[in-house]
């Protein structure tokens, strides 16, 4: 009962989640982990990265940025991609600033600028950033982005938090609570510091994603808990940056780049295009249910290299969810429906 029966090289794992309104809904996913060659084509790898039953986080969970977003979730209304990895001083050779740049299936690209580190000093009662410092690489996390979390105060009246980045620094409620700290490392090219920005996941509880978690009150309590609230909106469950969101979800294919995230430079490659086919047996029924996987997350890692897609697949079983025996998954040719 609730078995798999995994016919692909990928890893693929199973959980019940409650959809909206209460109902059962069964969530296979299959991740794929593929080695990016030096010519820009993708190879099956041969370590496997697990599907995650819980976010990942660079250090201490809520304390810290995502590194990975859980992957079984319920559907996202499209696929999410993200990057872990770091700016590279081209060559090798230190700088105090590199540009870095992705662009997504011929999207726009998105360009940020990376500095060396820097801490706040004393202008004419201002916190201003000292300059910069040279380097050969920088994480491009979060944390050293612009946001923070200042409760230096007991008293939360007296304390400031960031809501897009509570991890980040160069947010305090006063200047002398800056002085001497770090400033940020990574903005936006072109525009001022005091703005979120990156490559990477966003956690559930920032901004902007919990916006989209709906309204938790007095109403919910009586009329809806411990089912969502109606303002749910899926769009919670993505956790790229919203300018790496892709709604409806990608097919495989789409090209992407990157510019200065790898000691070599850039990287180009295509997102793997597969078709992964699933088939669940129901012991009240005679013929499986067949349905398709969509492409969920797509996460890239430059310094590996590697891309790791997670593929999604989901059934809604409401009173047969106690009869089902086993889903199938398979691998087949890619085809346009």
């Amino acid at each position: 009962m609730w078995a798999l029966e995994n016919r692909t090289p990928y890893k693929a794992e199973r959980t019940w989640l409650q959809d909206v309104d209460g109902g059962k809904r069964w969530v296979v996913v299959v991740k794929g982990t593929f080695d990016i060659l030096p010519n820009g084509e993708t190879r099956v790898a041969e370590d496997q990265a697990d599907p995650l039953l819980a976010p990942e986080y660079l250090g201490e969970d809520g304390a810290s940025s995502l590194r990975y977003e859980s992957d079984l979730i319920p559907p996202k209304p499209g696929t999410d991609v993200y990057v872990n990895g770091n700016a590279h001083a081209p060559g090798g050779v230190p700088t105090t600033r590199v540009t870095v740049g992705l662009r997504i299936g011929g999207r726009p690209v998105k360009v940020l600028d990376v500095v060396g580190d820097r801490t706040f000093e004393s202008d004419l009662g201002r916190a201003v950033p000292s300059s910069p410092k040279p380097f050969v690489t920088k994480p491009l996390v979060y944390e050293r982005a612009y946001g923070g979390y200042d409760d230096a105060d007991p008293s939360p009246a007296k304390q400031a938090l960031h809501a897009s980045n509570p991890v980040g620094c160069g947010v305090a409620r006063t200047v002398g609570r800056l002085l001497g700290r770090p400033a940020p490392n990574i903005r936006r090219a072109g525009r001022g510091e005091r703005e979120t920005v990156g490559f990477g996941a966003v956690a559930s509880y920032w901004a902007p994603r919990m916006a989209y978690g709906g309204t938790y009150d007095a109403k919910w309590v009586t009329e809806r808990k411990p089912l969502l609230p109606e303002d749910f909106d899926p769009r919670f469950h993505m956790c790229a940056p919203e300018d790496q969101q892709f709604i409806p979800h990608l097919r495989g294919g789409e090209r992407i780049e990157v510019a200065n995230m790898m000691s070599t430079g850039g990287l180009s490659f295509e997102i793997p295009k597969r078709f992964i086919g699933m088939s669940t047996s129901f012991s009240t029924r005679s013929e499986p249910v067949r349905h398709r996987a969509v492409l969920h997350t797509v996460v890239v890692e430059p310094d590996v290299p590697r891309v790791i897609v997670v593929w999604h697949g989901s059934l809604r079983c409401q009173r047969d969810a106690d009869f089902l025996d086993e889903t199938t998954i398979t691998e087949k040719e890619y085809t346009r429906l």
